[in-house]
């Protein structure tokens, strides 16, 4: 059967078997695949059985769905295929088992339960800390100072000087792991991938012969996915089948424990613990990792050499990188937020104004959810065109033609922006902007006439940069009334715009006005005639309308 392996921001991973026809993802709670991250639309995108197999469909999301990097609207799903949905990362099996590696190289023995013995079981919480970087940078003066007195010193004084060096070199190996994957935390942007490099940091400082890295299901403990696994010596992988005891596991996450055991053979605790035995391990520790507040997974050390049997030592340092974990997965998950968002605006910027950017960005989850769903709305539409542009491109060299309309949209462009307009689309030498959508507001109309007289007088100076065998002159037609606005087209291609009458309207002024005219309807002028110098021209017959409209002209 096929199925969905979901890898959440936090670390979370479960396998979702396709067996229904349709699964729906977001993060309205009514979805049957509910993502809570803020990059996740309400009703983002669906995945349904087709006679060709799964097809992945995006339903008008904010942020786009990506299948394997790529944005996509309809894509037919094949084995493999990697899903982005905001921040949750989804992998698409035909067949799970095929893919399934470190499942195969770990396998989570269903073990029975094992005996309580507290004085090798000690608490573990999220708030546990190490000492901070002052030890650190006192760890040489005392090691040095230490040195002198160890040498001098006897009985309890001596003992105590050997705790106290012992307690620093623990500090400055966590602070060594700490620091190295703090250092490589904003270069490495794959979860797995930064776990994995934790354990290798875990190897640096704590002699195991293997290990491993088990997080948790969404909600169910007993699901419980291996993601990483590793080696002391990379030569035993293909030796066999690693075994780890899921009730060790099971009772590190349910309790919140750190659990030791130096002699795992003889462990009553490990009764019946049947991977011990098979692996020969003469030595076990098993931390949880947290999130915050909430265990994720653990990590699992284990050591199959009778001379190198981890220490009480040895648990507390593990115990304290894994519960400095979860500032580092913490960050992690706010980098990959921060990228997200990064993203979001430079889709944005391109069609919207700073300030409109920045209203969908910080306007609440509500407003990033429907902003570019299809609602009507009212709105003032701007088109301008530059006349007899055809008939100049026919004397001009390509490039240069280029050069200049690079020139002319660039600036009307920015025109469009500062008034807090939205750039619809560029129509050949033609440009469609849009006020009021998608954020209406009081002046949409006013702003609108503001941006046309200010693209007015930047013509005159291009004219003047350009030179005088280059004029180019523009009209402009500018209507308002109500519209739908939204993300618009086929399941291959969405694009945000409005449509309409008064779309149609404002192109059909655009097109019988006269060289640098700006000609309105009468929605507009009855929303600006006592801010601007207008002119009535009187009623006008304009092609696809049965009834002459009404125009004016803008002085």
């Amino acid at each position: 059967m096929p199925s969905l392996q979901v890898h959440t921001n936090d670390g979370r991973v479960y396998d979702v078997p396709l067996a229904q026809d349709k699964v729906t993802i977001g993060r309205s709670k009514d979805n049957d695949l509910v993502f809570s991250d803020n990059t996740t639309s309400r009703n983002h995108a669906e995945i349904i059985k087709t006679e060709e197999g799964f097809v992945l469909k995006d339903l008008g999301s904010f942020n786009g769905s990506l299948v394997n990097g790529e944005s996509v609207q309809r894509v037919l799903l094949g084995d493999g295929d990697v899903i982005e949905i905001g921040l949750t990362k989804i992998t698409y099996f035909t067949v799970r088992a095929e893919k399934d590696t470190l499942s195969e190289s770990l396998d989570l023995a269903p073990d029975t339960d094992f005996e309580e013995d507290a004085q090798k079981i000690v608490g573990s919480s999220p708030q546990t800390s190490v000492s901070g970087s002052v030890d650190l940078l006192l760890a040489a003066d005392a090691s040095a100072r230490s040195a002198s007195y160890i040498s001098s010193a006897g009985g309890p004084e001596q003992s105590k000087i050997r705790d106290d060096v012992s307690s620093l070199e623990r500090t400055n190996k966590v602070l060594y792991v700490l620091y190295e994957i703090s250092r490589q935390l904003n270069a490495i942007q794959d979860f797995n991938e930064l776990l994995r490099k934790i354990m290798d940091y875990i190897f640096q400082v704590i002699d195991a012969d293997y290990g491993f890295l088990v997080l948790t299901g969404e909600d169910d403990l007993d699901d419980l996915v291996p993601v990483v696994v590793k080696y002391k010596d990379e030569k035993d992988k293909g030796t066999g089948q690693l075994k780890a005891s899921r009730t060790i596991i099971k009772r590190v996450i349910r309790d919140k424990v750190a659990l030791l055991t130096t002699n795992a053979m003889d462990d009553s605790r490990l009764d019946y613990a049947k991977s011990v035995f098979m692996q020969q391990i003469r030595s076990a520790m098993c931390v949880p990792l947290w999130k915050k507040d909430t265990i994720i997974g653990v990590i699992q050390l284990d050591s199959v050499r009778l001379e190198n049997l981890f220490t009480q030592d040895d648990l507390e340092l593990l115990k304290a990188i894994g519960s400095q974990m979860a500032m580092v997965i913490e960050q992690a998950s706010l980098n990959e937020q921060i990228r997200e968002e990064e993203n979001m605006r430079r889709r944005l910027e391109r069609f919207h104004s700073p300030q409109v950017v920045e209203m969908i960005l910080h306007g609440g989850q509500e407003t990033k959810d429907n902003i570019m769903d299809p609602k009507e709305i009212t709105a003032t539409i701007l088109f301008t065109d530059i006349i007899g542009f055809t008939s100049l491109s026919e004397k001009m060299p390509p490039q240069e033609i280029n050069m200049i309309l690079n020139q002319y949209f660039s600036r009307m462009t920015d025109i469009v922006f500062k008034y807090d307009g939205t750039l619809d689309k560029y129509i050949g030498d033609g440009l469609m902007a849009v006020f009021g959508a998608p954020i209406e507001k009081e002046d949409d109309a006013v702003r609108s006439i503001k941006a046309a007289q200010e693209m007015r007088q930047e013509l005159e100076t291009l004219r003047k940069e350009i030179g005088a065998d280059r004029q180019i002159n523009i009209r402009t037609g500018i209507n308002t009334g109500r519209v739908v606005a939204g993300n618009i087209g086929s399941p291959r291609r969405l694009e945000y715009t409005v449509i309409g009458d008064p779309v149609n309207t404002a192109s059909r002024l655009e097109s019988i006005a006269q060289p640098n005219q700006i000609l309105i309807g009468q929605e507009t002028y009855d929303l600006v005639k006592d801010s601007f110098d207008i002119n009535k021209v009187g009623s006008r017959k304009v092609k696809g309308k049965t009834a002459e409209v009404m125009v004016y002209e803008v002085l």
